[in-house]
């Protein structure tokens, strides 16, 4: 019986890990959530398929718990959350694999658990477009001098110090039971230690420095309308009457001196997106006309754009007299047509006179939900299955005398994307100031999704040493400050409007320059060291 407990005991780790993040985010979990993982990875007894059967399904439930808000997009989302969450528990099953593999080949355990930890996260990050949300990193996101290291390693070097905690408490245990040797508890207990010391005088160093100047004041818009996959043009009217008139309401009734307005992922389209002719233009079929009247239609369509957009700013202008009218950072459908018809989710910037000034597409597609990747094997599948289209790459906007880089939903939850983006931009010198995203997180409910979004969005904030300010349908709309604090935030599903000016801030962040390539040495590591030859003297 006894050892039957000590089986079970074996499978609990993902509660821990749960038990860490949101909703609960009890963060000291963390620092023991995977110990009873490294009971299976220095087990002098084999692991059968068996064990790592009920391993994988202890995790797949883990999984399905941290992700149960995306049931709630579209009855077709309960297939693809258990898909998600069967595949995502795999690789909590890689780390004990290759964390147990590299033990048996003669590695100390202080080196191996740390190594194949950050390896399955980094594959994750990556691999089948990948996914950043409830990295171990992430349970540390209200602990300020825990979080500041992602400068330097991503939140990949939290999760790593982390996990060497893990070891040395689990070292320690081991040791006091007598199945572990003094040396190898005392070698991780010093590393852990002095990671940890040095993770926490870096973090007070780094959240003790001044920031710069104030940026532009924006006005972030956040309602809880409900979104389905197909809404009349009435309903997208509707959605778009709303936050224009809480967006007069909201500058109106401020007494600071708004610059941008900022409305959420899609909801400034209205059922009546952007659209653009490239010189390429192809005109489609169904259009039924020639390639001038076509761009005269076009034209038109830009001009009624541009007149809603400017017919919201006079009211604006009409209610805060003597105030310049504030420039719209707008979540909108873009449509451009060039030789095929190109279909975006996108960010427009409307300058002051109701023009259009530029747009930004969306680059990480949701798979499935926004684009399959047969459609581009097989272009006449295009007019029949509904899909998004990648936008050309990162961008900086001037807006207001502020640069911002724009950013749409999901990539701010792939860490990777938008730190790419930010050294893309510093490497054309064309550093952004802040980050904008807009979301539309009604898809969700009121889940812990919502939560996990936001904690992504703090740790990427460190790791590109920008502020970061989130407008988003439902929630979360926050404004996060370049060390990840937030700063002010909004209740999930309420009709408000966050009015916040974040800071400048041109610190150097080595992780924007250098990017996941510590995370891809310990995969490198984690392959050659699984893959040695065994100890014959363990």
């Amino acid at each position: 019986m006894k050892q039957s407990v000590s089986n079970f005991l074996r499978y609990i780790s993902p509660a821990l890990l749960w038990l860490a993040q949101p909703p609960l985010a009890i963060w000291p979990f963390a620092f023991v959530a995977i110990i009873l993982w490294l009971c299976w990875i220095v087990s002098p007894v084999p692991v059968t398929k068996r064990d790592y059967t009920f391993l994988w399904v202890a995790s797949t439930l883990f999984w399905l718990a941290t992700l149960q808000g995306l049931r709630h997009a579209h009855p077709a989302m309960y297939f693809c959350w258990g898909l998600l969450s069967a595949y995502l528990a795999v690789f909590h099953v890689g780390f004990v694999v290759v964390g147990r593999r590299m033990v048996e080949r003669g590695v100390s355990l202080t080196i191996a658990a740390p190594v194949a930890w950050v390896a399955q996260e980094c594959v994750r990050n990556y691999l089948l477009t990948g996914i950043s949300a409830a990295m171990l990193g992430h349970t540390m996101a209200d602990v300020p001098f825990m979080i500041q290291i992602a400068d330097l390693f991503g939140t990949y070097g939290i999760g790593a110090v982390l996990v060497s905690i893990n070891v040395a408490i689990f070292l320690s245990w081991q040791l006091w039971r007598g199945q572990s040797d003094r040396r190898s508890a005392t070698t991780s207990i010093s590393i852990a230690t002095t990671l940890l010391v040095a993770t926490l005088i870096y973090g007070y160093y780094r959240t003790g420095e001044p920031t710069g100047e104030p940026l532009a004041t924006f006005a972030l818009l956040q309602r809880d309308e409900e979104v389905n996959y197909e809404q009349s043009y009435e309903r997208q009217e509707e959605i778009f009457q709303n936050y224009a008139r809480q967006a007069i309401e909201a500058v109106r009734d401020t007494q600071e001196a708004v610059d941008i307005v900022v409305w959420p992922e899609s909801m400034f389209s209205g059922a009546t997106p952007w659209m653009t002719v490239d010189p390429d233009l192809v005109v489609p079929a169904e259009a039924q006309m020639s390639a001038a009247e076509f761009q005269a239609s076009v034209n038109e369509h830009q001009r009624y754009f541009s007149q809603r957009a400017k017919f919201i700013q006079t009211l604006i202008a009409a209610e805060t007299p003597g105030r310049n009218p504030p420039e719209l950072i707008a979540g909108c459908g873009v449509v451009r047509y060039a030789d095929v018809p190109q279909s975006y989710s996108a960010v427009v910037h409307v300058g002051p006179d109701g023009e259009v000034v530029d747009w930004y597409g969306k680059t990480h597609l949701v798979l499935v939900g926004e684009y399959i990747p047969i459609i581009n094997w097989i272009p006449s599948l295009r007019s029949f299955v509904p899909h998004l289209d990648r936008g050309d790459g990162a961008k900086r906007m001037n807006v207001a005398g502020t640069g911002i880089a724009p950013n749409i939903c999901i990539e701010t939850a792939v860490e990777r994307v938008t730190v790419n983006q930010f050294a893309d931009l510093v490497g054309r010198k064309e550093t952004p100031d802040v980050i904008v995203t807009v979301t539309n997180d009604g898809w969700f409910d009121d889940s812990s999704v919502i939560e996990h979004h936001l904690r992504c969005a703090q740790l990427v904030a460190v790791s590109i040493r920008r502020p970061v300010v989130s407008a988003a349908n439902n929630g979360p709309t926050a404004s996060i400050d370049s060390s990840g604090a937030i700063t002010a935030r909004l209740n999930v599903g309420s009709n408000e409007t966050l009015i916040t000016t974040p800071n400048r801030d041109d610190r150097k962040s080595v992780y924007a320059i250098i990017g996941a390539i510590p995370a891809w040495l310990c995969v490198a590591l984690a392959a050659l060291l699984t893959t040695r030859r065994r100890n014959p003297n363990p």
